[in-house]
């Protein structure tokens, strides 16, 4: 989606991190592990949400809500792809 700037670690299942693309994009990214996985992250500056869920390697889901939806749409479905093994980065 970008080139990671920084990341840490809140919790193993929670962290922030800042991107650089266009512009610079700050934020959260949330794992709930389970059936049905969930990873959503969202966008401070500009405000957004994205979401994918997973489970047995289909993707359920893959959308982005926000300001730049018309740019981090199509990059969320694209990573959404490599989290479940279907392409390579």
């Amino acid at each position: 989606m970008g080139k990671v700037v920084e990341i840490r670690r809140v919790t193993d299942l929670e962290w922030t991190f800042k991107l650089r693309d266009a512009i610079m994009l700050s934020g959260i990214l949330r794992v709930n592990p389970g059936i049905v996985t969930d990873i959503e992250f969202r966008f401070r500056s500009p405000d957004g949400i994205g979401k994918i869920k997973i489970t047995k390697g289909t993707i359920l889901e893959a959308s982005y809500e926000g300001i730049l939806s018309l740019q981090l749409r199509p990059r969320v479905r694209d990573c959404s792809k490599i989290l479940v093994g279907r392409e390579t980065p």
